[in-house]
């Protein structure tokens, strides 16, 4: 079972926005943003994130060059610093929504994505107003 972190943007009267606004972020390790790096990031639309994290990148190596430090410990520096965008890719896309006035407004188990909003769904459906033409209609058969 995943673990999914649901952002929403803020709206006026507190009601859910349409639902392709709400974003479903699984928590975890991402072997896309491991490997893929920046452009993880710029593809989930972090890009001041994306920028920072390139900018890091490039300024280590710059540090180490100019410091003369071994191949292998660059290897390492490399390595560690993809393992932490790997673990904490998601939060730092969050931190990006959040910046972007979404606000993080539930959490969802499931297996995959498709449960996740399943269920993020089917629970606050019972939490939406019923309209009077749905009143004056009757129950569903």
């Amino acid at each position: 079972m995943a673990i999914f972190t649901v952002h929403v943007p803020r709206t006026a009267s507190g009601q859910l926005p349409a639902p392709d606004r709400i974003v479903f972020l699984r928590d975890g390790f991402s072997w896309p943003a491991f490997v893929f790096g920046p452009f993880w990031l710029a593809w989930r639309r972090a890009w001041i994130v994306a920028g920072l994290w390139t900018l890091l990148l490039v300024a280590l190596a710059l540090l180490a060059w100019k410091l003369r430090v071994s191949r292998e410990a660059i290897y390492w520096l490399t390595l560690a610093l993809a393992v932490w965008l790997g673990f904490e890719g998601g939060r730092l896309v969050g931190w990006n929504l959040a910046r972007r006035g979404y606000v993080e407004r539930d959490l969802v188990v499931g297996e995959d994505i498709d449960e996740a909003e399943t269920v993020f769904f089917l629970r606050h459906r019972s939490a939406e107003p019923i309209a009077k033409e749905d009143i004056a209609r009757g129950p569903a058969p």
